[in-house]
């Protein structure tokens, strides 16, 4: 399988197959054609062509976990083209595939990947699935044919949607931006007096006291505020992994799906300690290439007198997963992209020092390194599992859900 947006000419591309995903750069996608413009302008556009040769070249070989991350800004229009090319090594399949965005805001079931409602590939098939961000927060999306199977075989991955809030400038109170945004309907949030219009699923009230606090920065939500307020991110990707349902299923006997039980855990598809290993980890193959299995590292680097964002998602089937930080309390903001916030105004957020998550859910954590006497620069932290059990690789005592967090 492929998926990859439409992308400019030199932008990233994505590949994904039955097993993950590979990244490349190369133009792909959408090819471009050049044409002028009334005005004498020359301009580059998408001529709807997609071109088949990479897909095939790379398509059906090689595999990373966890799938492409996608990031978009709150407004964006995102367009995604999935090809099922099926599987060289296993022609005997003939399974559909779709992308499903779980959680996120689809304004038509007919792109929101549930083929009960939308629209499945068959191999030799494309579509071309289309998507408005009208809401900030942290989804992810996978495969919605036989999702335990696909998610198992890492047919998953992250999305998040950055908020209008980043775009408002310094001279402008957040709150009033918040305000003004309230006006657009898709993301209005009617409260107080007017019980009429009143939402009792906003998600998104004006907050209960106005901060004064301006625009000019990085925030998770449009909060109004500043209460989000981050100057760096990183997504974690928390995934599961049973060897042998995997087994199986490469020398094509059933697939147990009752006795699945995961025995490797991951966090952006590695476990410790290469979660720390800087870069993505490539493999050479065969063709003298190196393939990038595993491009995302785990490593939370903190400026000095700064605070970190962490964006995280539970892409596990069969585990609750739980993440603790040793020595920078968790400030929890949001759960399942909302904010946590009453429908009078007042911010619900906490600190704490774990989180526990359930397949499908996501969290986002404020790590807050702003005290340089508690926090000074090369001091090293560590964000893991209290689950014994899951700091390991199968039978070996090392490996699993842990990673570090330094200040730079």
């Amino acid at each position: 399988m492929y998926a990859g947006p439409n992308l400019q000419p030199g932008d990233p591309a994505t590949t994904v197959d039955g097993g993950g995903t590979f990244s490349y750069n190369g133009a792909v996608g959408l090819a471009p054609e050049t044409y002028t413009d009334s005005l004498g302008n020359s301009v580059t556009a998408m001529n709807g062509h997609v071109d088949p040769r990479p897909i095939m070249d790379v398509g059906v070989m090689n595999g990373n976990i966890p799938a492409p991350l996608m990031a978009i800004d709150e407004d964006d229009e995102f367009f995604l083209t999935l090809t099922n090319v099926g599987q060289i090594m296993r022609p005997d399949l003939f399974e559909q595939h779709t992308v499903h965005f779980h959680g996120y805001p689809n304004a038509s079931a007919f792109y929101d990947g549930v083929p009960d409602a939308s629209v499945a590939i068959n191999i030799g098939g494309s579509f071309t699935y289309y998507y408005l961000a009208p809401d900030a927060g942290t989804y992810f999306w996978h495969c919605h044919i036989t999702p335990p199977e696909h998610l198992q075989m890492g047919m998953v991955g992250q999305l998040y949607v950055r908020p209008r809030q980043n775009r408002v400038p310094a001279t402008t109170t957040l709150y009033a931006s918040l305000q003004a945004q309230q006006q657009d309907l898709r993301t209005a949030c009617p409260l107080g007096s007017d019980t009429v219009h009143s939402d009792i699923l906003c998600s998104n009230p004006l907050p209960a006291v106005n901060t004064g606090a301006t625009g000019g920065g990085k925030y998770a939500y449009n909060d109004g505020d500043g209460s989000t307020a981050y100057d760096v991110e990183y997504p974690l990707q928390i995934h599961g992994f049973d060897p042998s349902f995997h087994f199986v299923g490469m020398t094509f006997n059933p697939e147990q799906f009752t006795d699945m039980k995961d025995k490797y855990f991951l966090l952006n598809g590695r476990s410790y300690p290469d979660t720390v290993t800087p870069g993505p980890l490539k493999t050479q193959s065969t063709d003298g290439a190196n393939h990038f299995a595993q491009p995302l590292p785990s490593i939370i680097n903190i400026p000095a007198g700064k605070k970190a964002l962490l964006r995280i998602s539970d892409l596990d089937v069969t585990e609750y997963q739980t993440l603790a930080s040793l020595g920078i309390p968790m400030h929890v903001i949001a759960l399942n992209a909302k904010l946590l916030r009453d429908q009078a105004g007042n911010n619900l957020n906490y600190n704490t020092n774990s989180i526990t998550l359930a397949g499908g859910e996501s969290i986002d954590v404020i790590l807050d390194a702003s005290d340089t006497t508690k926090y000074p620069s090369g001091s090293v932290f560590y964000l893991y599992t209290p689950n014994l059990d899951h700091l390991s690789n199968d039978a070996e005592n090392f490996g699993g859900l842990m990673t570090e967090v330094r200040i730079n």
